[in-house]
């Protein structure tokens, strides 16, 4: 086992946080922050310079890196800002499954646009008030001729007025799941924008499909293999979100750090009281746990381990945590952390939101039940 980033990995790292600190200006990303405006010249700086779409393949425009060094991005990111960071990491949401599973062709329409800031991409897979409950999709996908026609609505879809395309999950009759690529431009697609507490920058929404109608060629992999495509993207979208929540527990940690060294009370510095001491202690150690469990997840998918039952784990105890830390971090801020100009305000928003996105901890640890089970040789 090496638990140290290599020189590349290092480099990367240290990049993505100059970048951020360049870039990334406080009283700027206050304003887009309470007007739900997504960081549109940052993202396409970003872009330009390679931060988007490391993983991709280099023939479709991307570094040929690995998942974990698009992890390692989005952590520099949210350390900096918890609602840029994020936004700039969710704007080719669904790209793991087009790298996986698309043809060639869909490859080359695709990807090479995701990178260079041309185009976005999102999800639509949830119907149901659950956002990752897919037991009951009642969203049709029928074959005419060369095309499928569209009818259903999606919920909750991360991007909703943002995206150029979304990979829609449907029913098709006779065939089972599959999933298509939509391009937002087509004819009878309704977005209805729905206003929410945290990661205010990134646009949330329903859809509604009347009579859409897209090219056969939009289907990717083959006929009743959608749900293999929506577990394979949920699994991407929880390493994105541990990332997330990872930058955002750090920056946290950091603002909480640097005013108990500025703050005084009773003619002290509030770094001097024990109590303060010990808080900013349990913070550092809950980020380190949280660090290494994503990190091994990621390393997990880059290496192909699906058996592995670490995302879930991670997903479950790095939310704890990132809460756990965002939360103490408010307390040392005392009243001051509950005014917008301070920056530990929207990470307390964006903390919320950030764990959504990571499921509900019933169905994670159902889902690591499941999984111990079927890895336990003894299982009767």
């Amino acid at each position: 086992m090496n638990f140290e980033l290599s020189t590349e990995q290092e480099d990367i790292q240290r990049a993505a946080s100059e970048f951020a600190k360049g870039e990334f200006d406080p009283d700027v990303a206050l304003e887009m922050d309470q007007d739900g405006r997504f960081p549109e010249s940052i993202w396409r700086k970003a872009c330009r310079l390679g931060f988007v779409g490391l993983h991709y393949p280099e023939e479709y425009g991307g570094q040929g890196l690995g998942f974990l060094e698009n992890v390692l991005v989005i952590e520099a990111f949210c350390r900096v800002d918890s609602g840029i960071g994020a936004a700039l990491s969710m704007a080719d949401l669904g790209a793991e499954i087009l790298i996986k599973f698309s043809s060639d062709e869909q490859k080359k329409w695709f990807l090479p646009p995701l990178a260079k800031g041309e185009k976005r991409l999102s999800l639509a897979f949830a119907e149901s008030e659950d956002g990752r409950d897919i037991s009951s999709i009642s969203t049709v996908a029928e074959k005419r001729l060369e095309k499928y026609v569209i009818r259903g609505r999606k919920k909750f879809v991360l991007n909703a007025s943002l995206a150029d395309a979304f990979i829609v999950l449907c029913k098709e009759p006779n065939e089972g799941s599959v999933t298509l690529i939509v391009e937002k431009e087509r004819e009878g697609i309704e977005v209805r924008t729905i206003e929410k507490m945290g990661l205010r920058m990134i646009p949330f929404g329903d859809l509604k499909f009347k009579d859409v109608s897209v090219p056969y060629e939009s289907r990717l992999g083959n006929r009743g293999e959608g749900i293999l495509h929506v577990e394979h993207g949920h699994k991407a979208l929880g390493l994105r979100g541990l990332a997330q929540a990872l930058g955002t527990a750090q920056g946290a940690f950091d603002r909480a750090m640097l005013y108990a060294k500025q703050r005084e009370q009773f003619g002290r510095k509030l770094s001097q009281f024990q109590v303060i001491r010990h808080k900013l202690a349990d913070m550092a150690a809950s980020i380190e746990v949280a660090r290494w469990l994503t990190y091994k997840s990621a390393i997990d998918y880059d290496q192909g381990e699906t058996a592995s039952d670490c995302l879930p784990i991670a997903q479950l105890e790095v939310k704890r945590r990132m809460v756990g830390v965002v939360d103490e971090a408010l307390q040392i801020f005392g009243g001051y952390g509950y005014i917008a100009e301070h920056d530990i305000e929207h990470y307390f928003r964006d903390e919320w939101a950030i764990g959504v996105n990571l499921g509900k901890e019933e169905s994670l640890k159902d889902t690591i039940v499941q999984k111990k089970l079927s890895l336990d040789p003894h299982k009767s």
